[in-house]
């Protein structure tokens, strides 16, 4: 029985000795802050999308910043001095800064530009990235080719009157209308502009401001005839800008539908106002009686419509056979086979 109690009174130090040494190797220190490792550190990160707009010559040099970093909660911007920082959203009571999360920029012009994003965390972690933008203006899209009726001169419809090759071409308060003729290998297939007489063709059509055009007419004149008053054509493109105050023009597609009057030009003095003229040419007669094709160019400017106005002149200004228009044709007669105006590309 003694010897039971020594075996029991041994394994009991035994066990509390084994359980002192467990309790004493165990450290009591909890970890500082910033002792365990940032197991998610920041991952800076952005996107540069450029605008697309309606006015592309302006907003190519706008761009969208839209922030991707990860695990980050502050954020810093760094851009060039000639860099603007817009605030597109101008109804919201948030003033941008280079501590938003995202930021729109407009660039001075064409040009590479550093922007550079530090992002952070809430443990004073941080991550840089800078990148490269690359601002370039997109090619302009293409201008389409402005649309003229009966550009070729077929005897057509009129809204009122007998068929006419200058059908779609009569504004009656600035001249007479031309005549159908035959010529150039076909028949009632050229507008003449009778000898003597304010003949003409008016037409307006629908351009894209700011952009090149090439006017192509084909013409004829009747030989010299030796007299004092030898005929010329000219030919004039009217801004918009010149028409009547408060007219909008309608573009008709079909010579029946076309008025004979009432357009945005309504006197010659409106005409030769030197301000509405947006091209002005004259042809001499080339003593040749052959059709002939004249190209010439002009920028539509600030305008969307303009009018085409082509007159016989070189002829006494009153007294000639038809209307009094301040302008007649001269000794010859003048044929217009076709005109096309084309937008240069």
């Amino acid at each position: 029985m003694k010897t039971k109690l020594k075996y029991l009174k041994t394994y009991a130090w035994l066990f509390i000795t084994s359980i002192t040494v467990l309790i004493s190797c165990q450290d009591d220190d909890l970890p500082e802050v910033g002792d365990l490792p940032d197991l998610t550190p920041p991952s800076a990160n952005f996107v540069a999308i450029q605008k697309e707009g309606t006015t592309p010559e302006e907003d190519f040099k706008i761009y969208f910043l839209t922030n991707q970093s990860v695990s980050s909660t502050d954020y810093q911007w760094e851009i060039p001095e000639n860099v603007t920082l817009l605030d597109l959203d101008t109804d919201d009571d948030v003033t941008p800064s280079l501590t938003s999360e995202n930021i729109n920029l407009e660039f001075p012009g064409e040009g590479t530009f550093e922007v550079t994003l530090t992002s952070s965390d809430k443990l004073g972690k941080t991550s840089t990235i800078t990148k490269s933008i690359e601002v370039i203006e997109p090619p302009k899209p293409d201008v389409p080719d402005p649309v003229l009726v009966n550009s070729d001169f077929d005897k057509l419809p009129k809204s009122s009157g007998s068929d006419c090759t200058c059908s779609g071409w009569i504004n009656k308060s600035i001249g007479d209308q031309g005549e159908s003729s035959s010529g150039n290998g076909g028949s009632d297939n050229v507008v003449k502009f009778d000898n003597n007489e304010p003949d003409h063709l008016y037409q307006e059509f629908e351009v894209i401001p700011d952009s090149d055009y090439t006017v192509e007419i084909v013409t004829s004149f009747k030989s010299p005839t030796g007299g004092s008053f030898p005929s010329m054509l000219e030919l004039r493109v009217l801004a918009g800008s010149g028409y009547t105050g408060g007219y909008t023009p309608t573009y008709y597609t079909d010579t029946v539908d076309f008025p004979q009057d009432g357009f945005g030009y309504s006197s010659i003095s409106q005409v030769e106002e030197a301000a509405n003229n947006l091209l002005i040419q004259t042809q001499a007669n080339p003593n040749d009686d052959g059709y002939i094709t004249y190209t010439y160019s002009f920028n539509s400017g600030a305008n969307n419509s303009v009018a085409l106005f082509i007159r016989g002149i070189g002829g006494p200004a009153t007294g000639g056979g038809g209307g009094d228009f301040g302008y007649n044709s001269g000794d010859e007669e003048i044929r217009a086979d076709s005109v096309t105006v084309t937008a240069t590309n």
